[in-house]
């Protein structure tokens, strides 16, 4: 036999190092009828899967604490993966959304867990339970075949034989759907959003900035632990700086998750014949959360990160760049054009929405609170203020941003506009901004007492006079 031959189904292993798995289909087009699938499974997933699994669990599960998972362990974490291929080669798309259904105090609930798992589908990438804490007694970490696929199979293979024709039986699977959506565990989230925060890779629960600080929690209780699971005599450090790696991954991420409220819409699929308006506007004190969590998370200096004992094992640097990476990578998210535009356009409509103004107040107020305190500025934070200074800066001449939506009825694929950004009140509101910040910098500076920090407000007064006027 050949495996391209489609008469054959198989697993196809590739002794790769790759670390990927994928479980595509062959169908007919005029029917859908599915004739042939394979699972393609490189070898180095274990290695993706280990990482996962460390870094996401190792705070609650002793078996996650060592280089080499035992056979059982692995194997659980195999069927995860191959279950959810089989998933793709039975035709279900990624449910990105499916997460967003369980609420986080449900993540720490052990008996819940145990029944329905930490998300409603194993379609979406929700990977391992980071939320539940040591404290919770949690053991069943890991995603199952869920109510979503479990009725997502049902609706694409029922047969419905009092149907006579394609007409009567859309209306039948219609019914079946406005029913479901009673059930919020059985909503779909495309993979494809630009601005639902609900849809999205990587994350677990209802709430992002809660999630996420249970996350960092746990990130927190695994990284001084990292020298001891990986350490192996004869061995360099290379263990070690791939599970640091993977840490500040997982970091970064959360940072993401949160990022996505801010200026975020809801898109929750609607039909004529169902209630309610299909957008809606992100409320806003779940946007001022998400940008308070960034402001106490990141922007504050996540020192914790800054583990001189193993940084001095695997890196010639002590982390200051590491972390002005992530504030810049951050701050630049916050900053988008699209996310802008929709922050104006939320704003105009209703006073009581979320504004460019206040999540610019916002971060300045949190970036910037030693000139309230009086007290003096470390490097970390004179890195950070200055990339805001400059980005906020760049807002002077925006220049043109590319929108993207998702067109309703469309399962893939988006709808781009380009907006010119200099013809909107993001130029204004970014010079009101500056101008405000350069009277509290000018208070500041007066009373410093810090010689570094005195020759820093100093310098970023200058900086923003040059913004504002190029020809100085």
């Amino acid at each position: 036999m050949s495996l391209e031959d489609a008469r054959f189904s198989v697993v196809r292993y590739f002794a790769a190092d790759i670390q990927n798995a994928y479980g595509p289909n062959v169908h007919d087009p005029r029917t859908g009828e599915i004739l042939e699938s394979h699972i393609g499974w490189y070898h180095n997933i274990m290695s993706l899967l280990r990482n996962w699994y460390m870094v996401q669990t190792g705070a609650v599960d002793p078996k996650a604490r060592k280089k080499t998972f035992d056979d059982a362990l692995m194997g659980e974490l195999i069927r995860f993966v191959s279950s959810h291929e089989v998933g793709h080669t039975l035709g279900l798309r990624h449910n990105m959304g499916a997460s967003s259904a369980t609420p986080v105090e449900k993540l720490r609930d052990k008996d819940f867990q145990e029944k329905n798992g930490h998300t409603s589908s194993i379609m979406d990438y929700a990977r391992f339970n980071y939320v539940a804490q040591p404290e919770d007694g949690v053991t069943h970490l890991f995603p199952k075949i869920g109510d979503y696929d479990k009725w997502a199979i049902k609706w694409g293979y029922s047969y419905f034989d009092e149907a006579k024709s394609e007409k009567e039986e859309k209306a039948i699977l219609n019914e079946l759907t406005k029913e479901a959506y009673k059930n919020r565990r059985l909503w779909f989230g495309t993979e494809v959003s630009p601005y639902d925060p609900r849809y999205q890779t990587e994350d677990i629960g209802d709430n992002a900035m809660i999630a996420s600080t249970y996350g960092i929690k746990n990130l927190q209780r695994i990284l001084p632990n990292l020298i001891d699971w990986t350490k192996e005599n004869g061995e360099s450090y290379a263990e070690l700086d791939e599970l640091y790696t993977n840490v500040t991954g997982q970091y970064r991420r959360y940072l993401g998750h949160v990022t996505k409220n801010v200026g975020g819409i809801y898109d929750n699929p609607k039909t004529y014949d169902m209630v309610g308006n299909q957008f809606e506007i992100v409320p806003k004190n779940l946007q001022k959360d998400a940008v308070a969590f960034l402001n106490k998370q990141l922007f504050a200096t996540p020192t914790w990160l800054l583990d001189q004992n193993i940084l001095a094992k695997i890196n010639p640097e002590n982390g200051v760049e590491v972390i002005k990476s992530m504030q810049d990578a951050t701050l630049s998210n916050l900053l988008l054009g699209d996310r802008m535009v929709r922050l104006m356009e939320g704003s105009s409509i209703n006073k009581n929405n979320y504004s460019v103004d206040e999540l610019m107040t916002d971060l300045r107020l949190g970036i910037f609170s030693e000139l309230k305190s009086q007290t003096s500025v470390d490097i970390f934070r004179r890195n950070l203020q200055k990339l805001y200074i400059d980005k906020v800066a760049a807002l002077l001449n925006p220049g043109t941003t590319q929108v993207r939506s998702i067109p309703v009825g469309v399962t893939f694929g988006f709808r781009t506009r380009m907006v010119n950004l200099n013809q909107t009140d993001l130029p204004s509101i970014a010079r009101g901004q500056l101008l405000n910040l350069k009277d509290s910098l000018k208070a500041a500076s007066a009373g410093s007492a810090d010689r570094l920090s005195k020759f820093h407000l100093l310098d970023l007064i200058a900086r923003i006079d040059k913004a504002l006027d190029p020809k100085k």
